[in-house]
């Protein structure tokens, strides 16, 4: 994969993520938020399976698992960003889309309450994976584990603040980890002449 591209997405990805939250409507994803997500997401996805083929490399069932979740992941934040936006555009409240939702039980697990929960899951799942692997030092690891832990609870209760400090703490993270994903490898091969 391309390295710039990749690094570019672990920067572009996170920073849309936690610009959308800035316009959340009475605590929940409005049009303008939604359509920031689905953005961050489509640009997230790039970069975090280059490093989870970077996981691949040393531990290659690793790689492919994490890969799978954190597509998975994605795909529910694309669900959850396009529930948001097509509540805003047709006024619908949040318990009344959920309780829609829950008129098709088997679909809202597949679309919504499966993939879900797959986005923080697989930032603990990369944490643990990057620190058995080497990949990345411990304290950036357990800064990947704590955004993991904090995501979700940010968005259950709603929390303002919360949904701030833990894309902050995401940002940060990847920050750190789009900086180690750019550093050449030793076994990198020589540039082209210009």
């Amino acid at each position: 994969m391309n390295r710039h591209l990749a690094t570019a997405s672990l920067l572009a990805g996170p920073l849309l993520g936690a610009v959308a939250t800035f316009f959340w409507e009475s605590d929940r994803y409005g049009v303008t938020a939604s359509a920031i997500l689905m953005c961050s997401t489509a640009a997230w996805i790039y970069g975090l399976l280059a490093v989870w083929t970077r996981v691949g490399e040393r531990r290659p069932w690793l790689g492919a698992l994490g890969a799978l979740l954190a597509v998975a992941g994605f795909a529910g934040g694309m669900a959850f960003s396009l529930q948001g936006f097509f509540e805003a555009i047709f006024d619908v409240s949040g318990p009344d889309s959920l309780a829609a939702a829950a008129e098709h039980p088997i679909a809202a697990a597949v679309v919504l309450w499966i993939p879900g929960p797959a986005f923080p899951l697989a930032l603990c799942a990369l944490a643990a994976a990057l620190l058995w692997t080497r990949l990345a030092p411990l304290w950036l690891c357990l800064l990947l584990f704590a955004s993991g832990a904090l995501f979700p609870l940010s968005r259950i209760t709603r929390t303002e603040s919360i949904a701030h400090a833990a894309d902050l703490l995401i940002l940060a993270a990847f920050a750190a980890l789009a900086y180690l994903h750019l550093r050449p490898r030793p076994d990198d091969p020589a540039p082209h002449p210009a």
